[in-house]
């Protein structure tokens, strides 16, 4: 018996795969339309769906790239991010290598630990994470930002890695031991190559995450200077009124290095969906 899907089934899943589509990228469409349509076009009762020919103009781009150290937010978020990145990474993968092939009390009470960790809201933790840096003297310092970002995301990433390793089998990793590798060779040459899809994985959430921080970042980055991209997106809403065709914009352009990063990873994600699907 077949299970292909009739004609007017495919046609309705279409249809609803793009009406959902249009949904969730309305918000993205409504940032270009802010960011090149002024504001006082917008904010109306009865805004236009459509950017006006005589009223669309990409100055807010060109105002916010010359007036304002964009670039130099960026280049910010770019070094925290790619460092707790890295260090969540390495982190995690040796943790759930943990995890996962040491089965005592201790083990599993530093997992539940990790897990309850992640559970605590970071407004909770700002203070004492601020006096702590301030102690060290580590306050405006783009290093602080990185450690506390790459302590926020390992606790969920150790985990994840846990669950790419329990994928790979023991055995493979006994041969090799039983061939002269020890325990550390192991890992290296056998186990790391197969968790690419996990690492690859853990890089992309631990990015996304720190790329998008605010509270850490604004609460230990004083200093204009230091400024990540998020915080400096919010520079753009003073008291009395907000830039929104220039918040938008930057808003935009912030998005750019993530979806790069994506399309570069995404290889190896959808390498590692086809490979728990063929496994369950």
């Amino acid at each position: 018996m077949s299970t292909t899907p009739s004609a007017p089934r495919r046609w309705s899943l279409l249809a609803l795969a793009i009406a959902v589509t249009a949904v969730l990228m309305f918000p993205i469409y409504w940032m270009i339309m802010t960011s090149v349509v002024p504001s006082e076009r917008l904010l109306v009762s009865d805004p236009p769906l459509l950017p006006p020919a005589d009223a669309a103009s990409l100055d807010a781009y060109a105002s916010v790239l010359s007036d304002v150290p964009v670039m130099e937010w960026m280049w910010n978020s770019t070094l925290t991010t790619l460092g707790a990145a890295i260090l969540s990474t390495v982190v995690s993968t040796l943790g759930g290598y943990s995890l996962s092939r040491f089965r005592t009390r201790g083990q599993q009470a530093m997992g539940f630990t990790l897990l309850f960790s992640r559970m605590l809201p970071g407004t909770l933790l700002i203070i004492p994470i601020f006096v702590l840096f301030a102690n060290f003297g580590m306050v405006n310092n783009l290093w602080s930002v990185t450690l506390v970002n790459t302590a926020a995301t390992v606790p969920f990433t150790t985990w994840l890695m846990k669950g790419f390793v329990d994928a790979v089998p023991v055995e493979i990793e006994q041969a090799a031991m039983i061939d002269g590798c020890g325990r550390a060779g192991a890992l290296w040459r056998v186990i790391v190559p197969l968790l690419k899809p996990g690492i690859a994985a853990t890089f992309t959430y631990a990015s996304i995450l720190t790329w998008g921080d605010f509270l850490f970042a604004r609460t230990l980055m004083g200093n204009p200077d230091g400024w990540t991209v998020t915080v400096g997106i919010a520079s753009f809403i003073g008291e009395f009124s907000v830039d929104w065709s220039g918040l938008m914009a930057v808003g935009l352009i912030s998005m750019v290095p993530m979806v790069i990063l994506f399309l570069l990873l995404e290889p190896f994600l959808t390498k590692g969906m086809a490979n728990g699907s063929v496994k369950g």
